[in-house]
């Protein structure tokens, strides 16, 4: 397993390291195609990430020299989907996983087909963390101690699969190993001929995987500039020179995700690709549409290049300069789906519940709780009750625009009044008792004590796993959970604790609202009369309580209604 060992770049090798140690310039720029030659081997630990701008080049490059070579990699990475870790798993390049989230994010959550199948037929193994764990993991591996704190996965399934891995301290804090892998791969916004690299923002997992790494880290950039820009723009430079194994110009690196360079030369960058990333996800249902997705998309170009010419001059065009065009949304009609009677009675709590309990910061997960997060948020902010919301990978203050209902959309970050990493909002924001953030999280499922299951599935098959939502339910001072309801998802107990439900105190569905009393969720609210409150119980796997008095929430409003569709036009999470 990836463990903890000296990084000594030059010691390993490296003699670009060495050249910097001794006061030699030497330059490291060369194709992401030889690098991947010179650098990756077959049973390395390969850490893919740092900023929210993914390597895809990268990863691509090596599924296109390792295919077929059985190269039994250990696939280290925060999350992963269907043009990430979905084709890498499919092509089977890894025998082993060390992720927080393996599923789809974009645009709405879900687990990936090709993910399940290589999970599920045990031909990948998996190591499931939260995204806060793995950041602190590398962050001990760049700091060359043996291990670090977290007040994370304690009471959650994730402490007995982990083992040994995870040591108990006390009933609030753990021990988790330093995490080392041999190589990083990441991909910064800008690096200068020596490494130097300025990172696009939000800042994720930020540089640690670069300066942990055993063997130092393949950077990929939009462009290669001059020392002179780097120092001009130094305040974004997070990797140094002496742990950079190779500089690859490679643009749209990080294609179907976006990048952004706020404050760096030609910092607008490019946003995510929603046609492409749909296109995955789609390929993904069978092996053999995912097998075509990779020939074409991979195997059949000879490099980036070569992917970049198939995307087009026009596409690309499209992602540098989207249009300012609003999406026309979706008309409200007479009939109400659930979704919007979820996300809309989600977002009444959510406001009145930050706004009675002074909670300052608002954190949520992806899907609809992030929906109904920003609506309260809007909300809160007309009647001058200003609250923050937060995303785990570093976007701090935000304000959502209309017609991208993606939680991490770049368009969103230029109006944040901080960008900053994982590490700072999942392990400084999230806790601070003065700041009382309340968390809003989905999950596939709930049990009656209110903890969440997003990693396994009663039949032991994969669903996604945690991404920061243990990390959420371990330190904010409330949780609330937005989730669809049936039997299958309503449990008297989850099979697997992902996140445990001590600080949920409420849970809201398409059926009503339920409130925790002492230890147990109990209905407190319905859209209806006593035929709302037999659906509920019909959807409910345990003998469901009822409040002394079920209160009766109003329907939707056409202005909430009106309002949901400006953040979601097409529907993606409230639709039928």
């Amino acid at each position: 397993m990836p463990g903890h060992a000296g990084n000594g770049f030059a010691a390993t090798g490296n003699p670009a390291a060495t050249a910097a140690v001794q006061g030699q310039v030497m330059s490291k720029v060369m194709p992401l195609a030889e690098a991947v030659r010179q650098f990756v081997r077959p049973g390395m630990e390969l850490y893919f990430g740092g900023s929210w701008a993914f390597p895809n080049a990268a990863l691509f490059e090596i599924i296109r020299q390792f295919v077929g070579h059985d190269p039994r990699f250990t696939l280290i990475l925060s999350t992963g989907g269907a043009a990430s870790a979905g084709p890498f798993l499919a092509a089977g390049l890894a025998r082993h996983a060390v992720a927080a989230f393996l599923g789809d994010g974009y645009p709405v959550p879900g687990p990936n087909p090709a993910i399940q199948r290589a999970i599920n037929s045990g031909s990948v193994t998996v190591e499931n963390w939260t995204m806060l764990t793995l950041a602190l993991r590398l962050l001990a591996g760049a700091l060359n101690l043996p291990s670090i704190p977290t007040r994370s996965i304690l009471g959650s399934s994730l402490e007995d699969d982990l083992g040994d891995q995870f040591k108990r301290m006390s009933d609030t804090v753990g021990l988790i190993p330093a995490l080392q892998p041999d190589l990083t791969l990441t991909h910064g916004w800008a690096a200068d001929s020596e490494g130097n690299t300025l990172l696009p923002v939000p800042l994720a997992a930020n540089a640690f995987g670069a300066l942990a790494a055993k063997e130092g880290a393949i950077v990929t950039v939009e462009k290669v500039v001059s020392p002179e820009v780097i120092r001009a723009h130094s305040f974004m430079a997070r990797i140094p020179a002496h742990a950079v194994r190779a500089v690859c110009e490679a643009p749209f690196g990080a294609h179907p995700l976006g990048s952004l360079g706020l404050g760096l030369p030609d910092g607008d960058g490019y946003l995510e690709d929603r046609a492409f990333m749909l296109e995955a996800r789609a390929a993904a249902r069978s092996e053999t549409s995912q097998a075509d997705w990779i020939r074409h998309w991979v195997l059949d170009c000879g490099d980036h290049t070569d992917s970049l010419a198939r995307l087009g001059p026009e596409r690309l065009t499209a992602l540098t300069h989207p249009s300012s065009a609003s999406l026309s949304s979706a008309p409200v009609t007479e009939k109400i789906t659930d979704g919007e009677r979820m996300i809309i009675a989600a977002a009444r709590e959510i406001a009145r519940i930050a706004r009675e309990r002074d909670h300052c910061f608002i954190l949520a997960g992806i899907g609809a709780a992030h929906l109904a997060a920003w609506l309260a948020e809007a909300q809160l902010r007309a009647t001058g009750n200003a609250v923050t919301l937060l995303t785990e990978v570093g976007a701090v203050g935000f304000q959502p625009l209309p017609g991208d209902p993606f939680l991490f959309a770049l368009r969103n970050v230029p109006s944040a009044s901080m960008t900053t990493d994982t590490l700072t909002v999942l392990g400084m924001l999230v806790g601070d008792e003065r700041a009382r953030c309340l968390g809003v999280l989905g999950a596939a499922q709930v049990d009656r004590y209110a903890n969440l299951n997003t990693t396994r599935l009663p039949d032991g098959g994969f669903l996604m796993g945690s991404g920061g939502a243990n990390d959420v339910t371990s330190t904010a001072a409330e949780v609330i959970v937005v989730a669809r309801q049936s039997r299958a998802r309503f449990v008297e107990r989850v099979n697997y604790i992902t996140s445990p439900g001590a600080r949920v105190s409420t849970v809201i569905t398409q059926l009503g609202v339920y409130r925790k009393v002492g230890d147990e969720l109990s209905l407190s609210a319905v859209f209806g009369d006593e035929s709302a409150i037999h659906a509920a119980r019909e959807a409910c796997g345990w003998d469901l309580r009822l409040a002394e008095e079920v209160a009766v929430l109003p329907l939707p409003m056409t202005a909430e209604r009106e309002a949901l569709r400006r953040f979601d036009p097409l529907g993606d999470l409230w639709h039928e």
